[in-house]
Parts: structure tokens; sequence; C-alpha cells
């Protein structure tokens, strides 16, 4: 029987004590064996390390001293596993999530079927809450300027979201990647610390080539907002839009650079 190619599963943790357990005990429960679990926690002040520690103690558990946010916390985790494991995928999860047992298996299958595929993502739904079990994504929407948002969002599922196609991008709660994009694109861009990441890094993978695929055929549930709703005083509309004014700048024409610095100062003023 053929080997599995390596997945290293990145989970950055901050503040998470109530969700990942959850989460780890999906992973063990994967049908898909050939993978290393690395764990990159941004400084909690819960009880978060000492679970992992305790409970999980084969997974790799690196602790930050400060937070360094999603873009960072992933960085940390890619270079780490790359160093150490040398995977064929990295797989981005989120810390409040669950993931059902195929999950892995059936991203790997569709980035092999195609050397060109860099990123593949699953259809996410809600988990807990008033949309417990309706779509929170089926990929994501892109206007090309400053505008992303997930497909299906809210929807109940009937079935309409699960094929697997060809889009620009699909959410960051779970993306598996085959390795070499990480390493030709150096991951997130960090500047951005969260929102908004996934499509910038998903620009540049486009822009290197590579497909990315979305896939309603498996699901990852998400606890959603789990993660980000701790950091009640950020603003996060002004977040994004600063970030959608970085990616402009990084990537855009200059008549849309123009548009979209006249958009950020009627934004901020």
């Amino acid at each position: 029987m053929e080997k599995q190619p390596l997945v290293a599963i990145i989970i950055v943790t901050w503040n998470n004590q109530d969700e990942i357990r959850d989460c780890l005990d999906s992973i063990k429960r994967s049908n898909y064996e050939h993978h290393k679990v690395v764990i990159v926690d941004n400084a909690s002040k819960d009880s978060t390390t000492e679970i992992i520690d305790q409970e999980y103690s084969e997974f790799d558990l690196i602790k930050n001293e400060k937070n360094s946010h999603f873009t960072g916390g992933n960085n940390i985790g890619f270079k780490y596993a790359i160093e150490k494991y040398n995977p064929d995928f990295l797989m981005k999860l989120n810390p409040d999530t669950i993931i059902d047992a195929d999950v892995i298996h059936k991203l790997v299958q569709i980035s092999q079927k195609d050397h060109l595929v860099g990123a593949v993502g699953p259809k996410i739904k809600f988990k807990g809450g008033k949309n417990d079990g309706k779509i929170n994504s089926a990929s994501l929407f892109y206007d090309n300027f400053h505008s992303a948002y997930d497909l299906g969002f809210g929807e109940v599922d009937q079935g309409q979201f699960n094929e697997t196609k060809e889009v620009f991008a699909v959410t960051g709660t779970c993306i598996l990647f085959r390795t070499e994009v990480i390493k030709k694109t150096g991951g997130f861009w960090e500047i951005l610390k969260m929102y908004t990441d996934e499509v910038e890094l998903l620009i540049r993978v486009h822009k290197l080539g590579w497909k990315v695929i979305y896939t309603g055929e498996v699901t990852v549930w998400h606890k959603y907002m789990k993660s980000t709703n701790q950091e009640h005083e950020t603003n996060y509309d002004k977040l994004k839009m600063r970030n959608w004014l970085l990616i402009a700048l990084r990537h855009y024409s200059i008549r849309d650079r123009l548009r979209m610095i006249r958009d950020y100062l009627k934004f901020i003023f």
C-alpha cells in the first residue's frame, strides 16, 4: 500500500480552553493517519496550554511569549513544521473547529489529482448557536477590490454547495496548502494580523500559477467567532478597511490604489 503524504496541521490558539479539546479530539478521530499536529499558542492567559500539555502531549506545542496574531502564529507553525517534519502538505485549522473524520483524506486526495492545485478548502458549517447546522462558508466571493464574503452564509444546507470546483478563495477557517506554496509565498502577510489574510495570500497563490479548490464533499464545523470575539475593544470594521488598503497598495493597479485610498479616507473621516 502506497504511503500517505504527510500532512502537518497548524493550529494557532489564544485563550481557547473551552474549544481546544473538541478540535484536537476530532483530529485524533480522523481516518487519515499520516499527520502531525503543531499548536502555536499566542500567550494564552487561560488554561489552554495546560490542557494541551497534560492531555495532548503527543502534539507539538510552541508557546509564544507574546501574541503574534493569526498570521504570525501560522507562519511560526509553518516554519517549524517544514523544518522538523518536511511535510507534503500544511493544513491551517482554527482552534474552534471540529473536523469530520474524512476531511484530511479528501483534501489531500483532491490536491493529488492535479499538481497545480495549491490550496483546498472544505465546506464550513456552524456548530452551536442560533445558526447550528447552517452553512458558514462554501468558498469566498471576492470582487477584486474591497469586498470578500462567505458564499452560502446562513443558508440551510440542502446540498446546494456539495460540488468540488475551482474558486478564487476559500475561508481561512481550514485550508490545506501544498507545502511548496507556503515555501514560495512565505506564508501569510503578517502586517495584516487577522481578517482578509487568506484573500491576500491566495492572490499571491494565483499569481504564481496555482489553483484554489473548494469542495463541499466534506465538512468542518465552526464555533463561529469563538477565536476572535474575545477582543471586544477591537474595531473590526476599521481593521478590515485598513487591511484592504494594504492589499490594494501591494497588489492593485495605480487606478485602484487611488480609489482605495479615497474610500479609506472617507471611511476614517
